[in-house]
């Protein structure tokens, strides 16, 4: 199955193609434009895109209601143009996210606890390493800044669907 996630911002958005077959990212972006996004679910026959759903979390001055109230809308459109052209469209927020990653606290702030838990979920003892380089790429090989949410909101939406097929 392939699954697409995607960290909306106002403009830009981190995005990434994750394969639950081979456990590895085949397509990102840290900027991608909504057409981006847009082509690359229909590029790489995703089966289903999961958008982070922006909440508020924490204190808001009045340069964030704006970029947040951007946001939102931009991730309702993409819902929209993603569900009718494509995959099913499942929404997480920031906080479900942190918590199925078993991230919500901790050192360092949200964005580095959600990379650190991306690369140890992929790093293998004695194994090519998470990332790896050019010449030798780990399965994370490319995921550079907002991907790195992307991919922690697909990996957090597969381990909540994995719970609840457990129970």
């Amino acid at each position: 199955m392939k699954v697409l996630g995607v960290d909306p911002g106002p403009t830009t958005h981190g995005a990434v193609v994750y394969d639950t077959v081979e456990r590895r990212v085949v397509w990102s972006s840290g900027k991608a434009t909504f057409n981006e996004v847009d082509c690359a679910h229909l590029d790489h026959g995703c089966d289903l895109a999961v958008i982070e759903r922006p909440s508020v979390m924490g204190a808001l001055g009045p340069g964030i209601i704006g970029h947040l109230l951007d946001t939102a809308w931009t991730a309702g459109e993409l819902s929209v143009v993603l569900g009718m052209d494509g995959p099913p469209v499942e929404t997480m927020t920031r906080r479900e996210v942190l918590r199925h990653l078993g991230v919500l606290s901790g050192k360092g702030n949200a964005d580095s606890r959600v990379r650190a838990a991306c690369i140890e979920d992929h790093q293998t003892p004695g194994g090519r390493p998470a990332i790896g380089r050019k010449a030798s790429p780990g399965p994370l090989y490319g995921v550079s800044s907002h991907a790195w949410q992307a991919l922690g909101l697909v990996l957090a939406y597969l381990n909540k669907e994995g719970q609840n097929n457990e129970e």
